[in-house]
């Protein structure tokens, strides 16, 4: 279910080797379980990470990894809309679905279960007031349906500088979030500035339906599953050419962004496989950039076909293609 991650990344690798950026690319983890992605591997020195997680377990063992790498920082801190402690259930079993919420039985995947801890919870726009963490480029959340709380507490520090916001999401509906939770996400994502670039998502068939299977000793053979889309990933991004030729479409003024942050965003689309936007970008603001890099050089990087994900189906349909 991770979001597409666009290996090659041409233009990206040019950037960081020539020295192109003048200043740190900060990326933010709320949720950082598993360690940050290997995305972000490819901004070698300029990278910032700051990685935060309700799990102590989860941070001591992120520390031990990431001893040798002295810009990679990890917090045991949760984050929410208040400062405060709050009582949080971790699930022994299955850390990944640990979570601010209880969780009782499912039709999907049965009883949860959950051992309740209190833990330290701090507003991100309070963390960085008070220089726990500087100016970011780059936002994850993924904290088991407790993102929006996680948002309210971060207005200021996403209107600082926040170019781009993965966060996991579903079109679940509940008290919390009688208009889903994706509406729910994507009305205060907006506020920002934020569109949606992309997503990806799983299916989870219901555990009737895969009991059954079991009894009668059979598989889902589907390559794209089985259920309808339960939890997805989604990139919302601002899209600086919008923003510059189309300042209507948006409640409040959009904030100027610098030549650094131009080309962070051109690489955040790439390192995403979202070549044609960057490529856009590029050509939409050539001035501006070519007072930093060589535009051409830049745009055929990115003129890169292959940049984006395929599927078995897309593969089959190649190899037949090749047959005719």
């Amino acid at each position: 279910m991770e979001l597409w991650f666009n290996a090659s990344a041409d233009f990206t690798k040019w950037i960081i080797a020539e020295g192109l950026l003048q200043e740190p690319f900060v990326v933010v983890d709320i949720g950082v379980q598993g360690d940050a992605s290997v995305r972000w591997d490819l901004l070698d020195d300029y990278l910032i990470f700051h990685g935060f997680d309700a799990i102590s377990e989860e941070i001591d063992k992120l520390n031990r990894l990431n001893n040798h790498r002295p810009n990679r920082n990890f917090h045991n801190i949760a984050m929410g809309e208040a400062d405060k402690e709050q009582l949080f259930y971790f699930n022994p079993t299955n850390p990944t679905v640990s979570s601010m919420y209880e969780h009782g039985a499912s039709r999907f995947e049965g009883t949860l279960s959950g051992e309740a801890r209190v833990v330290t919870v701090r507003r991100l726009d309070t963390l960085f007031a008070s220089g726990v963490i500087p100016r970011a480029d780059f936002l994850k959340v993924d904290v088991e349906g407790h993102e929006r709380e996680v948002f309210l507490g971060a207005r200021e520090f996403i209107g600082a500088s926040v170019l781009a916001i993965e966060t996991e999401t579903s079109f679940g509906i509940s008290p919390n979030y009688p208009k889903s939770h994706f509406v729910a996400m994507t009305e205060l994502l907006v506020q920002q500035h934020m569109l949606v670039f992309d997503l990806n998502f799983n299916r989870v068939p219901r555990a009737s339906y895969q009991r059954m299977l079991s009894r009668l000793d059979r598989q889902i053979t589907s390559e794209l599953g089985v259920g309808k889309p339960a939890t997805m990933n989604v990139l919302f991004c601002r899209d600086l050419i919008d923003e510059t030729d189309h300042q209507e479409n948006y409640l409040t003024p959009c904030p100027p962004v610098s030549i650094d942050q131009m080309v962070k965003m051109m690489i955040i689309y790439e390192l995403h496989g979202l070549n044609d936007i960057a490529l856009d970008t590029a050509e939409r603001f050539a001035e501006d950039l070519g007072t930093r890099l060589d535009v051409d050089q830049a745009i055929r990087l990115l003129a890169n076909p292959d940049c984006g994900p395929s599927t078995p189906l897309i593969e089959r349909i190649r190899y037949l293609e090749k047959l005719q």
